[in-house]
């Protein structure tokens, strides 16, 4: 039986670390329901993740420090899949073939991991974009 495996974009395990975001409660409601071993985030959302919380401008502003520790649980927490450069260049050119631009790029470079890593089921808090930039894993694209 093959494994179920949960892929998280960034914006999930930012809500789940903020107790006050809007999304907080059903975030880390689905963060804390993965079992051992079957989660998966991208190795870019770990700066992402730190860059959001630590930003003033998005109303958060954990300290720095407070912001590594809780990247840190989520390295202990997730597998962290990172893309090799010819992955990257692919991720870029099947966006462009799709007409993506801007920033859904990084987006791309999300669904890239988490197809890299064989995800049954994909969280994210704009599930619009991410079927527009994967419309092949539109039905594991999922809100939590």
């Amino acid at each position: 039986m093959a494994k179920d495996l949960e892929f998280f974009d960034s914006n999930v395990l930012i809500a789940a670390s903020i107790p006050y975001h809007v999304h907080h409660a059903p975030s880390i409601a689905r963060v804390s329901a993965v079992r051992k071993g079957a989660g998966i985030c991208g190795a870019h959302s770990l700066a992402e993740i730190y860059s959001n919380l630590t930003n003033r401008s998005k109303g958060y502003a954990v300290p720095s420090l407070d912001a590594a520790r809780i990247v840190e649980q989520f390295t202990r927490l997730f597998t962290v899949v990172a893309l090799t450069p010819k992955e990257s260049r692919r991720a870029i050119q099947e966006a462009a073939q799709l007409g993506i631009s801007g920033p859904m790029i990084y987006d791309c470079l999300l669904l890239a991991c988490a197809r890299k890593a064989s995800a049954t089921r994909i969280y994210t808090l704009n599930p619009r974009h991410f079927r527009a930039a994967a419309p092949d894993l539109a039905n594991r694209i999922h809100e939590p």
